[in-house]
């Protein structure tokens, strides 16, 4: 699957099967994340793999909208040493690309108790921790479907050249 094919098909699963992604796929969807481009390069960013389904469990009550974390087969969570969201959000993005191209899903979770969270996988005080991504291959029926037509806005309504 070409870049272009892989962004217009991705979309969001958050309910995944049991079956486990081999240590090879993982170690792809990391290495997605590590190559990145980050601010200067900086590359302020740690991923802790969390594949202990009580920790998954115990992180999928962090947030709201963090419950799909207790079923997937593994998630990540993004650490970084400041409070920035540029150079997560482009690891993120590439993890989340790759993992597609692989046949994994994948969905961001907000963690809205970041201090719960970090004691839950023992990150130190100092780093910042507010987002995860859970894995896993999709369920039968939410497999790669046909890109539906709708639910995107038109190209001419979010596109505006040279000025508003």
């Amino acid at each position: 699957m070409d870049v272009a094919e892989t962004i217009r098909t991705k979309r969001a699963v958050r309910q995944f099967s049991t079956q486990p992604v081999p240590e090879e796929t993982v170690r792809a969807i990391l290495n997605a994340g590590r190559r990145s481009q980050s601010s200067k390069n900086t590359q302020p960013w740690h991923f802790v793999v969390i594949s202990d389904k009580e920790t998954l469990k115990k992180l999928s009550e962090c947030g709201v909208y963090a419950k799909h974390l207790a079923g997937a087969a593994f998630a990540v969570a993004l650490i970084s040493d400041e409070p920035t969201g540029f150079d997560l959000g482009q690891a993120a993005a590439y993890m989340q690309l790759a993992a597609w191209e692989l046949g994994v899903g994948s969905c961001i979770a907000s963690i809205y108790e970041p201090e719960r969270a970090k004691t839950i996988l023992g990150i130190p005080e100092t780093l910042h921790f507010d987002i995860a991504i859970s894995f896993g291959y999709p369920l039968p029926d939410q497999q790669r479907s046909a890109p539906r037509s709708s639910g995107r806005k038109p190209f001419e309504e979010v596109v505006h050249w040279d000025r508003w």
